[in-house]
């Protein structure tokens, strides 16, 4: 199975092949309601590891005389955890009603799911969930758990409100049971939740001041950015739901809603003269413990910021589950944040953008699961290329993998530890690649379900390489980069170019040629400055290849390279020399690789050459200032290059 390069919001793919308007109409023709026979309202849906037996599933009209889907519209504190260890996903739900258009893409048809005397009530429901590069759309029943009439897991604090719970049931639903929801990462729900870039953060690593002043930053602009955070304490089985003294509970996720500077005083001069301090504002999603300690609600630091500086942050006093605290009191207690990229690709926006590219896949045997950048078959994994084309920019690397941790934890599945390399390639590379040309970055290996790394890269075509730690691991997986520009990004799928399908009349490739452009040493100053801005053009068999201009530089060095495939091998290869001017470029010298038979063997793999350069035209014999340094490598078998 090949992977598929595409975009991040496509039209959703029904879960088990359930269509959700199919048959609603079909409820609707015969007048029943709904059943839901892949997830059906028993025992299997529930646990996997037990059997209660006085659990029953009843429909939302049997709980109450008017039930809604929202009451009031969706706010952070409409609802509560209920018995199941999920923290981790009401935390992301509670992000999810901060923002009317994520939650419009996670609840679809919105009005039309309400129960009104408008919509015909079919006992059917649907949410929508980004799984490992696609969207899916989940169908369910309305059978809750209920024990005594109330509802068991998460519930809304209106009695007849119900979207919460039936949201829960179809990300339960997506993992076989609602038991295999118990304990996980928020960003893991977070991103299904929203399609988004998961990455966490271990605050124990950023030790210095200039460190922790680095981590506030990108805190601070991923608030800025709509980006969705959660905070949490490490804790041991033990140890969950242990309060702290400060207030606090080891072990649940506390989303993070704001990340500030405030200022300090309250009279004219400090209007001026104001002292500042970093702060965080945390929410508990299921309310009643908040923070103890400094800048508590109603707290005495509270009486050093002016009534105007709390109107502007949005401060209350209410027993809501939100507080604020220092940022040093706040890497102090936390030990992880959870964040959740809703990265912003429009190109309507006064904010930053993003240039996304996708691709879905699976690491796969016999050639697509080699295994980490350590074993000898590495490269026999996905390959995808891109090009940088600014001089240089932000690259984000996102690797999301199949959740086998909780779609197999009946089983005591295990996630694969995965990573991935970013090598330096060929400026023209279009085949897959077959050697390791230089490494730019390698993240490190992780179980988690997803993985982030930034990088400054500089301009060049790249190639990017997923995989699991042990060779031979089986799993998909999504591949996202993100970067300021558009980068051309495809999965390499062959090892060399393939025979023609014209037969007798279309002339195959039957070699191939590699060749980096090292340096050149001594060109001639043609700058007013007395310098050059020097770059190449590579000529072979038709086809023509430029380096990048090195500014200013008489004795550049460009360690690029260029590989070719021929039909005709003894056709010589011409290197060009040229200074860049914005209107015209000046003509610097020119050298020629000679393809003949015998020059041909001596091209060995690591073997470079020094040319002297010359004139064109009637100065051919005429020899320039300067000399081009070529590393050449020919062979007949293309699968190598």
């Amino acid at each position: 199975m090949r992977s598929m390069v595409l975009g991040l919001f496509d039209s959703a793919v029904p879960y088990k092949d359930q269509h959700y308007n199919k048959l609603k109409k079909q409820c609707i023709s015969k007048g029943e309601l709904f059943v839901d026979p892949v997830f059906p309202p028993d025992s299997k849906s529930l646990f996997y590891s037990k059997v209660e037996k006085d659990i029953v599933w009843k429909r939302p009209g049997e709980i109450s005389h008017d039930p809604k889907f929202f009451v009031e519209g969706a706010s952070f504190d409409d609802f509560s955890q209920g018995s199941l260890g999920n923290c981790w996903f009401v935390a992301a739900c509670a992000c999810l009603t901060a923002d009317r258009k994520l939650l419009t893409k996670v609840v679809p048809d919105i009005d039309k799911q309400e129960w009104s005397e408008d919509n015909k009530y079919s006992g059917i429901f649907h949410f929508r969930f980004w799984r490992c590069g696609t969207w899916t759309d989940v169908v369910i029943d309305d059978y809750l758990p209920t024990k005594g009439g109330r509802l068991i897991f998460v519930q809304s604090k209106a009695r007849n409100e119900f979207w919460s719970a039936l949201l829960e049931k179809a990300y339960a639903k997506l993992f076989g049971n609602y038991e295999s929801l118990v304990a996980g990462r928020p960003r893991d729900a977070l991103v299904d939740i929203t399609g988004g870039v998961g990455e966490l953060l271990s605050l124990d690593t950023y030790k210095t001041e200039a460190q922790k002043l680095e981590l506030f930053d990108i805190l601070h602009e991923s608030v800025e950015q709509r980006s969705l955070m959660s905070a949490s304490i490490a804790a041991s089985a033990n140890e969950m739901e242990a309060e702290l003294d400060v207030g606090l509970v080891k072990g649940h996720a506390y989303s993070v809603t704001a990340v500030r500077d405030i200022k300090l005083g309250t009279g004219l001069f400090s209007v001026f003269n104001a002292e500042r301090i970093h702060m965080v504002r945390c929410r508990n999603p299921w309310g009643g413990t908040e923070w103890k300690g400094a800048w508590s609600d109603g707290s005495a630091e509270w009486k050093k910021v002016s009534s105007g500086q709390k109107k502007d942050i949005g401060l209350t006093v209410e027993d809501n589950g939100e507080f604020w605290m220092s940022y040093e009191d706040f890497v102090k207690y936390f030990n992880h944040v959870d964040i959740c990229h809703v990265m912003n690709t429009s190109f309507f926006s006064l904010s930053k953008t993003w240039s996304e590219a996708v691709g879905v896949g699976q690491w796969k045997k016999p050639d697509r699961c080699g295994g980490s950048a350590s074993s000898p078959n590495f490269l026999k994994n996905p390959q995808y290329v891109f090009d940088i084309k600014g001089q240089e920019d932000d690259l984000w690397i996102s690797l999301e993998q199949e959740d086998k941790s909780r779609l197999d934890k009946d089983k005591g599945g295990k996630n694969e530890s995965v990573g991935a390399v970013l090598i330096k390639v060929d400026e023209n590379r279009e085949f897959r690649i077959h050697d390791m040309m230089k490494i730019v970055h390698q993240s490190t290996y992780t179980s988690a379900r997803s993985l982030l790394s930034r990088i400054q890269i500089k301009k060049g075509r790249y190639c990017v390489i997923p995989s699991t730690f042990d060779e031979g691991s089986e799993s998909h997986y999504a591949l996202r980069l993100y970067s300021s520009g558009n980068t051309n990004f495809k999965e390499l799928l062959y090892e060399e170019p393939q025979s023609p399908k014209c037969g007798f009349i279309c002339k195959p490739k039957i070699a191939a040629t590699q060749i980096t452009v090292i340096s050149a040493r001594g060109l001639k100053a043609v700058d007013k400055l007395g310098s050059s801005d020097p770059f190449c053009i590579i000529k072979c068999d038709g086809y023509k290849e430029h380096t990048n201009v090195v500014k200013k530089n008489t004795s550049p060095d460009w360690g690029e390279r260029f590989t070719f495939y021929h039909k005709k091998p003894d056709k010589d290869i011409i290197v060009e020399v040229w200074d860049h001017n914005i209107i015209r470029d000046t003509f610097l010298g020119v050298c020629t690789v000679s393809m003949s038979s015998e020059k041909r063997n001596k091209y060995k793999e690591d073997a470079a050459f020094d040319f002297p350069l010359y004139g064109k035209g009637k100065e051919a014999n005429v020899q320039k200032d300067g000399k081009l340094k070529l590393k050449i490598w020919h062979t007949k078998e293309m699968e190598l290059v």
